[in-house]
């Protein structure tokens, strides 16, 4: 039996400091605490440099991308990539419903690692192979701020509630404009507390941005602002109450983390987060489960999810301002149940063990796959290429210069099948 180097090539935007590429630094950090051997690719500079080198000494890969990356991936990856590999995918999804053209790549790999049983539960409908929960690890370490903000996020004298969202991640998913529906119904214009909501990129959707702008109150206050993880992490520290009224979760981090720092947390009781989220520990809102009501760039028409109910959801955010004992009591056991299920050794240990799986058995897992795996990569960057190809026709057509090149070339080609065909200069010959 041939013998392996254990470790892992993992591919993902390592360096991205937006959520995918948190995650994948959370999975890194985890890997690390037992001391797994790492190959980091950077899938940032995969995309955007030809020339970028990486090396694959693992014979176990982990692709940590967006669903809506796979079709690029496929075009950009060397094909030796899967050749006498096995390769994993961490994925999440956010809706009950994947578009069938989202799920058509699913296939080409030997794994899915998810992060909740929400997630495992929908790629089931797609996927044939294993399925493995590893959950998102959850440790916040608070640093000294040495840029401190000028930004004075809260008000001392008040009763702080707190969300965050980036505007990428889909404002229609994120529900802010139900939490400050919700909020308003709470609390009217109760000068003891307030709602701050944390958001960015909200340059990229100022038609979004002006909507939640019109609709807060005088006790509600939006600050979009770009902040590093340090400060993200004193600024949830710093609030009263932590409050997500959203859709959908394939986890809900910050929901964690505001659980590891001892905050009461509300949230839609619905999706990724109830794996960590229960009675004891938290606020739950009561929903319906529903269609997406406005389809956006990121969830179709078709997406099903949760509406959290208004009633209860006014009903939780009094009951945690009014109720002292009990909001102390779920924030202490949520620090507890956080600390001890998410932790980096916990989830760690989760890596580690599929890990040895995978090299104890690696013979019988890539056993007559390789092949296929390698001419169906090889298909698949054709086919990339063939949509990159479509994109730059339809983006040429739409340059004014060549379109009137193109009126001028077809009014040429009509003009010449009008021609009457000159037969003069013909002959017949008789044989």
């Amino acid at each position: 039996m041939q013998t392996y180097q254990k470790g892992i090539n993992i591919v993902g935007y390592t360096e991205g400091m937006f959520g995918l590429g948190e995650a994948v630094r959370l999975n890194i950090a985890a890997a690390q605490k037992h001391k797994i051997p790492l190959n980091l690719i950077n899938y940032e500079k995969v995309k955007k440099y030809d020339n970028y080198q990486y090396t694959l000494p693992y014979q176990v890969n982990l692709v940590q991308i967006s669903l809506y990356d796979l079709e690029s991936f496929f075009a950009v990856i060397d094909p030796i990539f899967f050749k006498g590999r096995y390769t994993v995918l961490f994925l999440v999804w956010e809706s009950e419903y994947i578009a069938p053209e989202l799920g058509e790549n699913l296939h080409l790999f030997n794994e899915i690692w998810t992060t909740s049983k929400y997630c495992k539960k929908i790629f089931e409908n797609i996927f044939n192979n294993p399925i493995i929960i590893v959950p998102h690890p959850v440790e916040v370490h608070l640093e000294p701020i040495h840029n401190q903000n000028k930004i004075q996020f809260f008000d001392k004298n008040k009763f702080s509630f707190l969300f965050l969202f980036s505007y990428h991640s889909s404002i229609e998913r994120k529900n802010p404009l139900f939490l400050i529906e919700a909020f308003k119904s709470a609390f009217g214009d109760n000068e003891n507390v307030e709602l701050i909501i944390k958001t960015v990129g909200g340059q990229h959707y100022k038609k979004e941005k002006k909507r939640l702008q019109e609709n807060i109150s005088k006790n509600i206050k939006i600050h979009d602002v770009e902040l590093d993880k340090n400060c993200v992490n004193h600024l949830i520290d710093s609030c009263d109450s932590y409050v997500s009224l959203h859709h959908s979760e394939g986890f809900g981090l910050t929901l964690a983390e505001a659980m590891f720092l001892g905050k009461p947390v509300v949230a839609t009781n619905y999706s990724g987060n109830t794996e960590f989220m229960n009675e004891d520990n938290s606020f739950l809102v009561n929903y319906r489960l529903s269609v997406i009501e406005n389809s956006d760039g990121t969830f179709c028409s078709k997406t099903i999810w949760a509406n959290p109910l208004l009633t209860d959801a006014v009903d939780k955010l009094r009951e945690v301002y009014n109720n002292s004992d009990l909001r102390q009591m779920k924030a202490n056991n949520a620090g507890v149940f956080v600390k001890d299920k998410l932790s980096f050794i916990t989830i760690g240990t989760i890596i580690k063990d599929r890990i040895d799986y995978f090299y104890s058995n690696f013979e019988d897992l890539v056993t007559n796959q390789n092949q296929n795996i390698y001419f169906i990569n090889k298909l698949q960057s054709a086919k990339a290429e063939n949509q990159y190809l479509k994109r730059e026709i339809k983006r040429m057509k739409k340059n004014i210069i060549i379109r009137f090149i193109l009126f001028l070339k077809n009014f040429i080609r009509k003009i010449k099948r009008k021609k009457p065909m000159n037969l003069s200069g013909l002959s017949i010959r008789n044989s």
